[in-house]
């Protein structure tokens, strides 16, 4: 599962090597030290029927999406495929809410006490135009603060699934030598994430608690064995 919901603004349209039209969208930028608005890729679908007709909207306008993303590893864009038609606001709101659910694809460098960060891979429906099928998986970075970051520490291992609900970040600098990259990552929202199967940990202390409790059997069986030898022998001293 991925899906987002999103208050965003249209930018206009675009035309992909393929010759695919795309509608551009901003999500606007809201807090943080430095807020830098969202750019993501509409590709119209089935789903949202004349919505998403060309010349229908003119720049500017404020829309509300629900679809499900697809961040490509190639060009680095971030694709939405709404699931249900594009509705136009009459003024602007903040929304930008991520569901996402899969497994732990890899655990990232830590490079701060209070942060935590990671990679989710999911599954979704296949997508010709940008290449997707039921065979490839989606990639996402996932980052976690404060109090979710230290839980997230403590449970979370490659392979675990789990669901989150976050927020949809996106990141743009320079490098040492001059080139412009670009990074987009979901920010963990508080309290809003499950885990599911068993606590690593937890199984840890299951087989040493097994191994104990067999330890302890395995004594009483020898004790046992050991009183027993010892009784017949003294039954057959004669007096």
């Amino acid at each position: 599962m991925n899906l987002i919901t999103l208050a965003a603004v249209y930018k206009g349209d675009a035309v992909t090597e393929r010759g695919l039209r795309t509608m551009l969208f901003e999500i606007p930028p809201n807090g943080g030290k430095k807020p830098i608005a969202v750019p993501i890729t509409l590709l119209p679908s089935f789903a949202a029927q004349d919505t998403c007709a060309a010349g229908r909207y003119a720049a500017g306008t404020h829309m509300l999406i629900n679809g499900r993303l697809y961040p490509h590893p190639e060009d680095g864009k971030m694709y939405v495929v709404p699931t249900q038609p594009l509705v136009s606001l009459n003024m602007g709101m903040n929304l930008n809410q991520i569901s996402i659910a899969g497994s732990v694809g890899y655990i990232g460098e830590q490079r701060r006490e209070d942060a935590f960060n990671f990679g989710i891979m999911c599954q979704a429906p296949p997508q010709k135009s940008i290449g997707h099928t039921w065979q490839d998986s989606l990639g996402f970075k996932i980052e976690s603060w404060g109090d979710d970051a230290e839980r997230m520490k403590k449970f979370l291992f490659v392979g675990r699934s789990l669901s989150l609900g976050g927020t949809l970040r996106f990141e743009s600098w320079t490098d040492r030598d001059g080139n412009q990259r670009k990074n987009y990552k979901i920010r963990v929202r508080s309290m809003q994430y499950s885990f599911f199967g068993k606590n690593q940990k937890n199984e840890e202390i299951e087989k040493k608690i097994e191994k104990e409790v067999k330890e302890v059997l395995d004594q009483k069986i020898a004790s046992k064995k050991k009183s027993y030898v010892k009784k017949n022998v003294a039954d057959d001293v004669p007096f």
